[in-house]
Order: C-alpha cells, then sequence, then structure tokens
C-alpha cells in the first residue's frame, strides 16, 4: 500500500464514523449539571464526578452548585445547564407553562427532610402562627412543609406563615437568632441543629410520603439531540448511586470535602440518610408525582389536568433495563 493510502484510510474511517453516528462525537462536548444546595442531596452528584464515573462512560460532566431549586431551574430554561438534579415540582411547574423540561430519573421518591424548631415546640399545634422558613416560593422545601402540614392537620396557607430564608445553614442560623420559629433541613444539618439544643419535630423520611424530591431533568431538545450524552450521564450517575452503598469510607470522605464536616456522628447519620432514601431503580414513584403535581396545581392551575407521565421520559431507563445494566450493578453490592 502506498503512504498516501496508508495516511487516507484512518481518515476515510473516522469520516465515516463522523457520519454513522453524529451523536457519538457530539456527546464527547462537556456538559454542565446543576445542583440544589448546599444539602445531602448535592453529595449524589459530587460521588458520581470525584469517583470518576461519568469519565468512565465517556461524559465530561462539571457540578455546579446553586443556592436553591427555583434558582437553578431558572438557568437551566436558559440551556445553560444540561442536566439539573432538583426536586420534581420545579420540572413539573416549568413543563405546565410551556417548557420543554423532562424528567428522565428520580433518585429520591420521598422527602429526606427534618422539620427542625425552636426548643418551645414539640407539638404540631405549637407551629400555628408561627414563622416557618424555606429556601424559595416554589422550591422543594416550598412543597415539602406544604405536604407535611397536610398530613398533621394544618393549613399551610392559613395556620403558619411561609418565609423564604435562602441556603438551609441560613436557615439554621436564623432559626438559632429568633427569627425563625422552624424550618426544614436534610442530613447533615438535623443533627448539627440537634447538638445546638434546637428541636427536631419530626424525621420526615420516616413518615414515607411518596414524592419526587430528587429528580434528574434535562430537556427535549436535549435527549433528541444529544441521545448519548443522556445515555452516559445516567449509567454514570446511577453507578454512583451504588457506589455509595458499596464504599462507605470513600463516600464519607467526599461528604467531608463538600460539606465541610469531619464529625464521626454527622458523617454517620449523612450516610445513613443515604441508604434510608435511595431508590437505585432511578424510577419515578407514580404517586409521589401525583402529590408533587397537586401541590404544583394551587400556584400553577393548569397542572390539575396533567397526568405523571405528562413529566416523564422512560426512554433511557428503559434501555438501560433491557442491557442488563442494573443487574450488573447490583450484583456489586
Amino acid at each position: 500500500m502506498k503512504k498516501h493510502q496508508r495516511l487516507a484510510f484512518p481518515i476515510l474511517a473516522m469520516l465515516a464514523l463522523f457520519l454513522a453516528y453524529p451523536n457519538a462525537v457530539r456527546a464527547q462536548k462537556p456538559v454542565t449539571v446543576g445542583v440544589a444546595g448546599p444539602a445531602v442531596n448535592l453529595i449524589y452528584a459530587y460521588v458520581t464526578q470525584d469517583a470518576g464515573l461519568w469519565k468512565k462512560n465517556g461524559l465530561d460532566a462539571r457540578v455546579v452548585l446553586f443556592e436553591s431549586g427555583s434558582t437553578l431551574a431558572q438557568v437551566a430554561r436558559s440551556g445553560d445547564i444540561q442536566f439539573a438534579i432538583n426536586s420534581g415540582p420545579t420540572t413539573i411547574a416549568a413543563r405546565t407553562q410551556g417548557a420543554d423540561s423532562i424528567i428522565i430519573a428520580v433518585a429520591v421518591n420521598t422527602l429526606p427532610y427534618s422539620l427542625v424548631t425552636t426548643k418551645g415546640i414539640t407539638k404540631w399545634e405549637q407551629l400555628k402562627g408561627k414563622k416557618v422558613g424555606i429556601s424559595r416560593f416554589g422550591s422543594g422545601t416550598d412543597t415539602a412543609i406544604r405536604l407535611v402540614c397536610k398530613r398533621f392537620g394544618l393549613d399551610p396557607t392559613k395556620d403558619i406563615m411561609i418565609l423564604q430564608g435562602g441556603t438551609q445553614p441560613s436557615r439554621l442560623q436564623a432559626l438559632s437568632a429568633g427569627a425563625l420559629d422552624a424550618t426544614l433541613v436534610s442530613p447533615p444539618l438535623d443533627l448539627t441543629a440537634k447538638k445546638q439544643g434546637l428541636s427536631i419535630l419530626v424525621n420526615i423520611a420516616d413518615l414515607g410520603i411518596p414524592y419526587p424530591q430528587l429528580v434528574i431533568e434535562t430537556s427535549e431538545r436535549f435527549n433528541r439531540e444529544n441521545p448519548l450524552a443522556v445515555k452516559n450521564f445516567l449509567k454514570g450517575f446511577i453507578e454512583g448511586l451504588y457506589y455509595v452503598a458499596a464504599h462507605k469510607d470513600e463516600t464519607k470522605r467526599i461528604i467531608t470535602k463538600y460539606l465541610k464536616t469531619s464529625d464521626p456522628e454527622i458523617l454517620e447519620a449523612t450516610f445513613q440518610s443515604f441508604m434510608q432514601v435511595t431508590d437505585y431503580s432511578a424510577n419515578p414513584n407514580l404517586d409521589g408525582m401525583r402529590n408533587a403535581i397537586e401541590e404544583v396545581a394551587q400556584r400553577v392551575p393548569a397542572a390539575k389536568s396533567k397526568k405523571p407521565e405528562d413529566f416523564i421520559d422512560m426512554r433511557f431507563l428503559k434501555g438501560l433495563e433491557q442491557e442488563g445494566f442494573f443487574k450488573r450493578l447490583q450484583k456489586k453490592i
């Protein structure tokens, strides 16, 4: 074979690959993953990133932290975020109002919070007329406090004052200073609050209320144009869920790095929270989706006519299931 023929062959082969699999080439572009925090929820993404699981699955992903779920949702609508790890109601509200946002997986199908109160509040009826802090209106904490109040016979629109308070550490500080009477926090801040002498009125995770707390949101356009990137993202992220279960010490080191705590008791409590609330199937709970739709409908009336299936794209999870992806992971724990 002549020299110019030897050079031309690999070039032609690469050109043929590009033409046959254009999405495979586009999938190599870096993607941005938005997470809302700081809270235990952000650890799922950072475990996946730090353990190299996205890279292992052919995806260059960068995790970016946002102060609240509603802020993350606004940026995701702009297209600057390709994957948003957020709470279900943000996607439901956006899609109902015309966005092409879509849920492709759910890692937590219940509420992982604790309701922390000042020392004098030890019963639900004592919350009446009190100030309860959430991150922002329309966020996961907003929906959560409304659902939990209803469970215990309180009307969240009449019996309590819901106030926006920013991040969980900010709200906990406001609670300690007397600016709030109660707030929702997730591990490890619930244990931190307890150590500060505050009361835990209820561990909401123990109630098992179905709810799409931690969803993976993309857009229909991105799914259509970058199916390989979406598939690789899910493979890495779901492998991250299983990695936590199989690598306790490594997970604790990542928790220490991003949540800035080395307290052994707090680390253990945070890890156990993962084990309690993680849904390794990554499938949406339809009852939880209905709960979220019902709550969103109070702010966005058009959601009343919607069904859970209107907000979910299951084809990527189904494809992984058919390939035996989950069975291979289950053998590792």
